[in-house]
């Protein structure tokens, strides 16, 4: 067990908690880990897990979780994050910004706020999606935060109807998709917002 590279985990349940993580936190050599739970209906619970493995660099979570593990902050070999309808109603971006090799970051239905914040951090962060997000309605960006951002996708987020403050400051982005998007978000992007975002290359707006 403590030899594996890679696992994937399913149906998973909230009871299993204590035993998975005794499992996982003796996998040191692991490197990419997905887990789903059995249903919708479950939680995956993981604070049970107090020393993640050392060399983790892919964590995939699919399905509900309570709060955000306590252990998110301690992923120092981290390159990919993808949580899967987390519906986390604790702001999880604060726990992830300073990961010093988080390079990609997908989150589908993640949060259930209503505004996204990047106010720090995200150093090393390339692409960004951000889907099935569907009360938000604000997604802030301050400056100097992920200055190497080269792809921002935004898909299904039908609330929101103005372009990303923040987003001219983000001077390395190459492409943003727009998929699903409002009415209003699309005009705002293609009349009153124009300049904010001329400097990216390849704007794409689908339907």
């Amino acid at each position: 067990m403590t030899q594996l590279t890679t696992i994937v985990i399913s149906n998973v349940k909230a009871a299993d908690e204590t035993d998975l993580c005794i499992s996982i936190q003796n996998m040191r050599l692991l490197r990419i880990l997905s887990i789903k739970v059995t249903n919708e209906e479950e939680t995956l619970q993981m604070d049970a897990l107090s020393s993640p493995p050392p060399n983790l660099q892919k964590l995939l979570l699919t399905r509900k979780l309570e709060k955000v593990p306590q252990w998110f902050c301690s992923l120092q070999s981290l390159t990919y994050l993808y949580l899967h309808w987390s519906r986390l109603e604790e702001d999880l971006l604060p726990h992830i910004a300073a990961l010093p090799h988080l390079g990609r970051l997908k989150l589908t239905n993640a949060y259930v706020g209503k505004q996204l914040r990047f106010g720090t951090g995200f150093l090393k962060l390339t692409v960004l999606w951000i889907c099935n997000f569907p009360q938000l309605d604000e997604i802030i960006i301050e400056k100097e935060v992920m200055p190497n951002l080269k792809s921002l996708w935004i898909d299904s987020c039908m609330e929101l109807k103005i372009v990303p403050m923040g987003i001219e400051y983000l001077q390395n982005l190459q492409q943003l998709d727009l998929t699903s998007a409002s009415r209003e978000l699309k005009n705002r992007i293609r009349n009153v917002d124009i300049l904010k975002v001329q400097h990216i290359p390849k704007r794409y707006i689908w339907k």
